[in-house]
């Protein structure tokens, strides 16, 4: 049997197809494998910003209650197998070994690509595993999303904005009607996008596709927002908990995941006390790392995973509403070409003491010379580039002041990897 590195090497090379919108070669595949995703009920979430909380926390709610849950997200921060996690755990690299060599034999022969595969790979496993219900994350829009060949028993749109806008159109009508291609006959439609011009197109297209659109419950009250970025909060019901997760942002995403719950409550009835549970144990069971998360805090240190302007405004917002409205971070920065990575800096120049810049290794990366210059454009002038990720985030961390890292997964991943023999907290 080849081994698992092999295979992954095999997998990740598929990179060289890009991102290659269309179902054709996805269908061909499940296909191949008899139709997996045709023996389970499903959760599918798109949206610009979001979508992977409301996964997480949705998934993690239903494991409470003591549902066999298959969870599919992407990217992933350090492993491969995060991707894909049953029962709240990373897939087994045994299942992969098992499963990696006919798909990639498929995959080869038909031209598919990295996330078609890894999304075969995904439906496969849920259906070896027995999963009870799937939370399925959309890759990169929705309509030709990998991920779109599902028909599940509510379809959420967390947000629009801007962000991939050479597959998915320049306005946020387009990539709004892109997101709403998830959408399908006789499931529910959620739709967590605030802007009542966008609603009201997301709710027409959704009663266009015979689906039944339906809103959010209302954002909980928050009682006490605390410096390590957790949140006490009120529901409308009056029930108080605990969340995990910073910012006015997570409020709505978790406004959201309550409806999604009501809905399913007559096939998969949860309680509050699981809901409880599932949110205390949201990072671990729904591998939601890196939203937000202090890896110190005296003196701070976060890794956040905002990847275009509207994410970085909402850290901002998170940042002043848990006490830090006054601090002025070093900020260990770098971001994908194809951002706008000017609107980013620019929200960044006000609270930014020192920018390290940087370049993840990708061929997508802004070379770390261009983002000093854009850095310099939008008035940050105390700022350094250095040669990879790793010698920027060590060098901010021997500093010991307050650390922000920021500006995309791929950056974060290996932030995280480079902190993991200094730092108390690293990736499992």
């Amino acid at each position: 049997m080849e081994q698992l590195s092999t295979l992954l090497q095999r997998l990740f090379a598929l990179h060289r197809f890009g991102i290659r919108p269309g179902l054709e070669r996805i269908e061909a595949l499940l296909h191949a494998f008899g139709n997996p995703h045709r023996r389970y009920p499903a959760i599918h979430v798109t949206g610009t910003n979001g979508k992977g909380s409301v996964c997480a926390m949705t998934a993690s709610a239903l494991l409470a209650q003591g549902y066999r849950v298959g969870l599919y997200t992407s990217p992933h921060l350090c492993h491969f197998s995060e991707r894909i996690r049953i029962a709240g755990k990373p897939v087994a690299e045994e299942a992969l070994a098992t499963y990696l060599p006919s798909l990639l034999r498929q995959a080869e022969r038909i031209g598919a690509t990295f996330f078609e595969v890894t999304t075969a790979l995904a439906f496969i496993l849920f259906a070896e595993y027995d999963i009870e219900i799937a939370v399925v994350e959309v890759g990169m829009g929705g309509r030709y999303d990998a991920t779109n060949v599902l028909s599940p028993l509510a379809a959420v749109v967390t947000s629009i904005d801007y962000d991939h806008e050479q597959y998915l159109g320049s306005s946020l009508q387009e990539i709004a009607w892109q997101k709403a291609g998830i959408f399908k006959p006789n499931c529910a439609a959620l739709i967590g996008e605030r802007r009542p011009w966008l609603q009201e197109l997301l709710y027409r297209w959704a009663a266009e596709s015979s689906s039944t659109p339906v809103a959010p419950s209302a954002i909980p009250t928050l009682v006490a927002a605390t410096p390590n970025f957790c949140q006490l909060l009120r529901l409308p019901s009056g029930t108080e908990l605990l969340l995990p997760l910073a910012g006015e942002h997570q409020r709505w995403n978790l406004a959201i995941t309550l409806r999604l719950i009501e809905l399913l409550s007559d096939r998969f009835p949860t309680s509050m006390e699981s809901l409880a549970e599932g949110l205390q144990n949201v990072r671990h069971w729904g591998g939601l790392r890196a939203r937000i998360e202090p890896l110190r805090l005296h003196p701070p240190l976060i890794v956040d995973v905002a990847h275009n302007p509207s994410g970085i405004a909402a850290l901002l917002r998170a940042l002043d509403e848990h006490g830090y409205s006054s601090t002025h971070w070093h900020v260990v920065f770098g971001a994908m070409a194809d951002k706008d990575i000017s609107a980013m800096l620019r929200l960044l120049q006000p609270r930014t003491a020192f920018l390290y810049a940087c370049a993840p290794r990708t061929e997508r990366a802004l070379p770390p010379d261009q983002l000093v210059r854009l850095a310099h454009q939008q008035g940050i002038q105390q700022c350094e580039q250095y040669p990879t990720v790793a010698d920027a985030v060590q060098r901010a961390y021997a500093r010991r002041t307050p650390t922000l890292v920021v500006g995309s997964f791929y950056l974060v991943s290996e932030a995280l990897e480079a902190l993991r023999p200094i730092c108390t907290e690293s990736c499992s």
